[in-house]
């Protein structure tokens, strides 16, 4: 089956500059309450507080077919609208937090010294080695989610965010802009053992997300089953947690041109084997018994 794509986009200043009014960000705001269900006009007026009939649908007409869809069973917000609702909540273009450094009494999976260390500064998250610069993530973080969890809390909280995300672009999808991610090996520019690193680069905004080549793994049912059979859930364990289990992890080069990766997972009396091809996709998961 063959079929067109037809995408008709308008300038983003065209765009951005309907939400330049209170109203409007009201209308949203309020058609985000029940999402799921249309609101006629009258109700949807009288939610957002506007008396004069003739100015609210002036500013309700701006929004439509960018920000709200009106269908025969009322208005509701568009996948546009929703978005930037949720950016709003979330306190992406609104919020501005901090965070006092977090100790996390747990051993370093590189060095096993302790504590780990959680920071939070310039809208990313930091999480690192108290002792040495092997084990580190950074990555984006909503500033408006800093106060919706205890402080306590907020280190598997951010881990469990990166877990997500990391999914997202595993899938082939951008958490920047939902753009097609395409995947690669790229030679490993810092000292060590593994050669190589995983790198997805958006086709559309071109932003890039980077890790070691068994984080593609994690996402695997064979891999996250040997895990768990292993006693170790990869879906809820922190991931410094799941890096300094008994686990030993090796990784080596099958070809170069392109890149193709063989990874050895080994817990206790097993081995996973496991080849991950040029473009980052798992084509084969074995297990070993010895």
């Amino acid at each position: 089956m063959t079929g067109s794509v037809n995408v008709e986009r308008t300038p983003p200043e065209d765009v951005f500059s309907l939400l330049g009014n209170e109203t409007r960000v009201e209308i949203l705001q309020a058609l985000a309450e029940n999402p799921e269900e249309p609101m006629s006009f009258s109700d949807l007026r009288e939610r957002v507080g506007v008396r004069d009939s003739g100015k609210f649908n002036y500013h309700l007409g701006k929004l439509a077919d960018h920000f709200v869809r009106h269908t025969d069973e009322g208005y509701r917000l568009s996948m546009a609208g929703m978005q930037v609702v949720g950016a709003l909540i979330a306190g992406t273009y609104t919020a501005d937090a901090t965070l006092d450094p977090i100790e996390v009494d747990d051993p370093c999976p590189s060095c096993g010294e302790t504590p780990i260390l959680v920071r939070y500064e310039d809208e990313h998250a930091h999480i690192t080695c108290s002792s040495c610069d092997e084990f580190f993530n950074r990555f984006a973080f909503p500033p408006g989610n800093l106060d919706q969890f205890d402080v306590d809390d907020l280190p598997e909280t951010m881990d469990r965010w990166l877990r997500t995300t990391f999914h997202r672009v595993v899938s082939g999808f951008c958490p920047a802009c939902s753009g097609r991610m395409d995947g690669e090996f790229v030679p490993n520019e810092s000292e060590g053992e593994v050669p190589v690193r995983a790198q997805y680069t958006c086709v559309r905004c071109n932003d890039r997300a980077e890790a070691s080549p068994t984080s593609v793994l994690f996402y695997h049912p064979g891999v996250m089953g040997f895990f768990y059979d292993h006693g170790v859930d990869v879906t809820q364990t922190p991931s410094w947690r799941v890096s300094a289990a008994e686990a030993e992890h090796d990784v080596e080069l099958v070809s170069e041109d392109p890149y193709r990766v063989r990874a050895t997972i080994t817990m206790d009396d097993e081995r996973l084997r496991a080849t991950i091809e040029p473009d980052l996709s798992v084509s084969t998961v074995e297990l070993i018994r010895e």
